[in-house]
C-alpha cells in the first residue's frame, strides 16, 4: 500500500505517492543545481504536468514512481544543462520530436498566426504574410482563414509549445535555451496591446455561438435521418406515398448512401463545433482520413448509381402525370368560377381547355359551359387535395387548367374574373 499527497507541478494539481513525490523533487532539485534560473524550472514544471496529462495522470490518478521514470526519458538527465556537457545534451536533443502548429504573438505583428505558420512548416515569415495580403485583396479569403486560425488555433505560451511548434525535441536543454533566448521585450511591448485581445473576446464569442448552432444543428439532422430510416423501414423502404423513390436494389442503396453520406456531414459538423471550445481538433487524424475517405468512395459510388437512378424516376413520374383535353365552341372571355386552381392562356388554332395533373383526380367534376361568348370553368365541385395515408410529395393534384385560342380574351371582362395578364400576340381575324 502507497501513502499519496498532493503536489502541484506548472500550477496544476496531482496526487503521487511519497516515493514517487520524493523522486520528483530530488530531479527537479538536480535541475536546479545544473542552473540557477526560476523561468527554466517553470518551464520545466510546465512540461512535467504536460507530459503527465498526456499520459492519462490527471484527476484522482495517482503518480507511481515509474511516471517519474517516464519524465527523465522524456526530459533528459539534469547534466543536460551544464554549458560543459555538449554531448550528452546532443544525445537527448535528438529524441523523436512531434511538431504541432501553435500561433507565435511574440514574434507576430497582429495574433501570431502568420509567424505560427511560418514556423510551422519552416519558411520565411514574410512568405506567409504575403499570401495572407494577396487572400484579403482577391475575395477576402485571406481575411477569413486568417481569422479562423487565430480562433482555433492556440497560441504558443510555454518553453515546451515554442519547441513543439518548430519540431524541436522537448528536452532540459532545449527548454533552457529556449529560455535564455526569449523576447521578453518584445512579449511586454505587444501585451500592453489592448485593441487585439479585445477584439479577440468578441471574436471568441461570436465563434462559440456559432459552434452552438453547429452542434445544435447537426444533431438535429442527425435525429431527422434516424427518424426518416426508422419510418421508412416501416413502411417496407417506401418513403413518399408516390412511391417514385426508392425502388429495386440499386435505388435502395443509392438511399442508405444518401443517409450514410449525410449522417457523416452531420458528424464532421459536431466535431467542427466541439473544436470551437476544446481548440483542437477532437478525434485522432488517422480516423479523420478514414472518414473522409469513406466519405469520397460514397460520394462517387452515389453519384453512379445517381445517373442510372435519374432516368427511372423520371419515367415514373412521367408515367403518373396525364393531360386531357376538352374541345370547346369559340369564345371571346373567360371566368374560372369555384375553387383556386393554376391556369394560363395559350395560343392555338383551335378552341379548347385542356388539364395537365398528377396522379388520377375526378376530373369529370370540373365543367366547362359557353353562353354568350364567355366561357365558364367551375371548379366547385373539383377536390384538389389529395387522400395522403403516409408522406406525399404531392399533397395536391398538381392540376394545371390551360384555355387554348387563335385570338388574345377582350379586355371587358373584369380583373377577378379574367385570366391573368398574357403576353401580346398578334391578331388572326
Amino acid at each position: 500500500m502507497n501513502e499519496i499527497t498532493r503536489i502541484h507541478l506548472g500550477r496544476q494539481p496531482f496526487t503521487a505517492s511519497i516515493k514517487a513525490h520524493k523522486a520528483l523533487e530530488a530531479y527537479i532539485s538536480a535541475i536546479q543545481n545544473q542552473v540557477d534560473d526560476k523561468d527554466v524550472i517553470e518551464e520545466v514544471e510546465l512540461r512535467m504536468a504536460e507530459l503527465l496529462t498526456e499520459r492519462g495522470l490527471s484527476g484522482d490518478k495517482v503518480i507511481l514512481e515509474q511516471d517519474v521514470d517516464y519524465l527523465k526519458q522524456q526530459l533528459g538527465d539534469p547534466k543536460d544543462f551544464s554549458d560543459t556537457n555538449s554531448d550528452e545534451s546532443t544525445q537527448t536533443d535528438n529524441l523523436p520530436a512531434t511538431k504541432q502548429l501553435f500561433r507565435d504573438p511574440e514574434h507576430g505583428m497582429v495574433a501570431g498566426v502568420a509567424a505560427g505558420l511560418a514556423a510551422y512548416f519552416g519558411v520565411d515569415v514574410l512568405l506567409i504574410r504575403i499570401i495572407f495580403v494577396i487572400g484579403a485583396l482577391t475575395g477576402g479569403w485571406g481575411i477569413l482563414i486568417y481569422i479562423a486560425i487565430w480562433l482555433l488555433v492556440p497560441p504558443a505560451k510555454s518553453g515546451s509549445d515554442w519547441l513543439r511548434m518548430r519540431g524541436e525535441s522537448v528536452t532540459l536543454s532545449n527548454l533552457k535555451t529556449v529560455v535564455e533566448r526569449a523576447d521578453a521585450k518584445g512579449a511586454a511591448v505587444r501585451a500592453g496591446n489592448t485593441v487585439a485581445p479585445l477584439f479577440y473576446k468578441l471574436s471568441r464569442i461570436a465563434l462559440r455561438l456559432i459552434g452552438i448552432v453547429l452542434i445544435i444543428g447537426s444533431l438535429g439532422v442527425l435525429f431527422g435521418l434516424v427518424a426518416t430510416r426508422i419510418y421508412m423501414a416501416a413502411h417496407h423502404g417506401q418513403l413518399f406515398q408516390e412511391n417514385l423513390f426508392p425502388v429495386g436494389t440499386t435505388e435502395h442503396l443509392l438511399a442508405d448512401l444518401v443517409f450514410g453520406l449525410a449522417g457523416i456531414v452531420a458528424v464532421f459538423g459536431i466535431l467542427c463545433g466541439l473544436t470551437v471550445f476544446k481548440r483542437r481538433w477532437p478525434i485522432p487524424g488517422w480516423v479523420t482520413g478514414i472518414i473522409a475517405a469513406l466519405f469520397l468512395i460514397g460520394m462517387a459510388t452515389a453519384g453512379a448509381l445517381s445517373v442510372d437512378s435519374a432516368h427511372s424516376v423520371r419515367d415514373r413520374y412521367l408515367s403518373r402525370s396525364h393531360t386531357i383535353s376538352r374541345t370547346v365552341e369559340p369564345f371571346q372571355d373567360v371566368t374560372i368560377v369555384g375553387k383556386d386552381v393554376d391556369y394560363r392562356w395559350e395560343y392555338a388554332d383551335n378552341y379548347a381547355v385542356s388539364f395537365h395533373y398528377f396522379d388520377n383526380p375526378d376530373i369529370s367534376k370540373i365543367k366547362t359551359t359557353i353562353s354568350n361568348n364567355l366561357l365558364q370553368i367551375d371548379t366547385t365541385n373539383y377536390d384538389r387535395d389529395r387522400d395522403c395515408s403516409m408522406l406525399c410529395i404531392f399533397p395536391a393534384y398538381n392540376l394545371l387548367i390551360t384555355v387554348k385560342g387563335p385570338r388574345p380574351l377582350s379586355t371587358d371582362v373584369p380583373a377577378k374574373q379574367a385570366i391573368p395578364e398574357m403576353p401580346s400576340a398578334p391578331n388572326r381575324f
